[in-house]
């Protein structure tokens, strides 16, 4: 629905001018209705004249301003009267009663033009105002997680070694789950469902200029045609922030390496596989340590559950969601 409120022919036919892409959806409008009316004559011929123009007029004010509304009703209207009315190929009236009620299902149709073009101005500025009100709620979000993060560094001067550390992979988390939020800002004219192969290989990049600037890692991103609800979509964000991060601190040693984040369907379900090709995980590095944990809940989270796979070529993450 909110993708049906958020369409306007006006601007998706940018730069041409807006009167002209007004009148001409008026036209195709008019031109529907009058096949619509053609189409019914078939069947039952003369019936309702004005009626059937109804819903195409609110179709043309909907999605293209009141201005293609105006034209439609104009057009489907005169057409009505002149092809359909009795006298047939006449403005001239058979009955003289009919002037009157012809008057009036004119005037009905462009009250409704007036009507839909209010609904849609409120429908419109109300999609405006939840987007700037979400856009105002994660950038309070995005604040709070700075906070958080300046406070976790006042408090790492202070801290011993052992203190330090804790809080430095505290502190990574949190800037992970900041980032994994900043890539997914809400669009306006979306359905709330994020293109998934967009979003990871933003996030890869980010990860990549980031956690792995200073050493020689390189990450390969690549996913099928998914899309998926948003709130899913940050769940798994925050997976590829946790493994990745955990394999760019551990995997490798001083030595450079590859992180390949890949998300694909197999056999009806999705897969979430997240490797590296370090000498992999051995028994003091097991799954677990807190990051292991993380992994875990996150993954029961979104609906799926964790595979670990480890040897001599890498380690693998491998998460499969149950529902899509």
């Amino acid at each position: 629905m909110r993708r049906l409120a958020s369409i306007d022919i006006t601007d998706i036919a940018r730069p041409v001018p807006p009167l002209v892409t007004q009148s001409l959806f008026g036209l195709l409008c008019a031109g529907f209705a009058v096949l619509l009316r053609a189409l019914t004559d078939i069947y039952l011929p003369g019936a309702g004249p004005f009626a059937l123009s109804v819903p195409v007029v609110l179709v043309a004010t909907l999605f293209g301003r009141w201005f293609s509304g105006f034209v439609c009703q104009t057009l489907a209207g005169l057409h009505a009267w002149y092809y359909v009315l009795p006298v047939a190929g006449s403005f001239a009236f058979e009955v003289a009663g009919d002037g009157p009620r012809v008057f009036v299902n004119l005037a009905a149709g462009y009250i409704s033009v007036a009507l839909a073009e209010v609904f849609r101005r409120t429908a419109r500025k109300a999609l405006h105002d939840r987007e700037v009100l979400l856009i105002e709620l994660e950038h309070r979000v995005k604040n709070s997680f700075a906070s958080i993060a300046a406070v976790m560094r006042l408090q790492m001067r202070d801290a011993g070694p052992e203190a330090r550390e804790i809080l430095q992979a505290a502190l990574g988390r949190v800037e992970s789950y900041a980032r994994a939020y900043s890539h997914l800002r809400f669009q306006f004219n979306d359905s709330g469902m994020v293109l998934l192969g967009d979003y990871l290989m933003d996030l890869c990049k980010a990860l990549e200029q980031t956690v792995a600037h200073d050493r020689n890692i390189e990450f390969d991103c690549r996913s099928d045609n998914t899309t998926i609800p948003r709130d899913k979509a940050i769940t798994i964000g925050l997976l590829v922030n946790e493994v990745a991060t955990n394999s760019v601190k551990h995997a490798f040693g001083n030595r450079g390496g590859k992180v390949s984040v890949a998300f694909e369907t197999r056999d009806g379900k999705k897969v979430l596989t997240i490797a590296d090709d370090g000498p992999g995980m051995g028994a003091a590095t097991g799954g677990t340590g807190l990051g292991h944990r993380l992994i875990a809940a996150l993954a029961q989270q979104a609906g799926g559950t964790v595979d670990v796979a480890t040897g001599a070529e890498g380690t693998a993450y491998t998460i499969t969601f149950l529902a899509a």
